[in-house]
C-alpha cells in the first residue's frame, strides 16, 4: 500500500526569506549578523542552531569537517564559519535549512528574516 502525498497547491506555496538568498548572499547575511552580535549571543545563537539541528537528525559537526572547519566547541566557531556552514547547507542539504532558519531567526538580529 502506498503513501498519498498531497502536494501544496502552486497558490500556496511560499518561499522563505532564506530560501530566497543566494547561496553567498546567505552566507554573508548570517555572517554580518553574527558580527552585529556580542560573542555570548553569537555562542547561543549557534548552540540553539546545534540543538535544532539534532533534534531534527542533523549532526552539524559532520558538516563542518569537509568545511575544513576544525573548531571542536561551538565559542570556537566564527562568524565566517557559520556563514560557510549555511551556505553549504542551502546548497547540498536543503532539507536542513527549515531548521535552520527556525533556529536563528528566534533572535532578534535575524528577525526580518522570519516568516510573517
Amino acid at each position: 500500500m502506498g503513501i498519498n502525498k498531497r502536494s501544496i497547491p502552486e497558490d500556496q506555496k511560499h518561499e522563505s526569506k532564506f530560501a530566497s538568498l543566494d547561496p553567498d548572499d546567505l552566507k554573508n547575511v548570517v555572517r554580518n549578523e553574527l558580527i552585529s552580535m556580542s560573542s555570548t549571543d553569537r555562542v547561543l545563537v549557534v548552540e540553539t542552531l546545534e540543538a535544532e539541528m539534532e533534534r531534527a537528525n542533523f549532526n552539524m559537526r559532520s558538516y563542518l569537517i569537509p568545511l575544513g572547519v576544525l573548531a571542536k566547541t561551538t565559542a570556537e566557531l566564527t562568524p565566517t564559519e557559520i556563514g560557510h556552514l549555511v551556505r553549504f547547507l542551502n546548497i547540498n542539504v536543503p532539507g536542513a535549512m527549515p531548521v535552520v532558519e527556525r533556529a536563528i531567526t528566534q533572535f532578534s538580529a535575524f528577525a526580518k528574516y522570519r516568516e510573517p
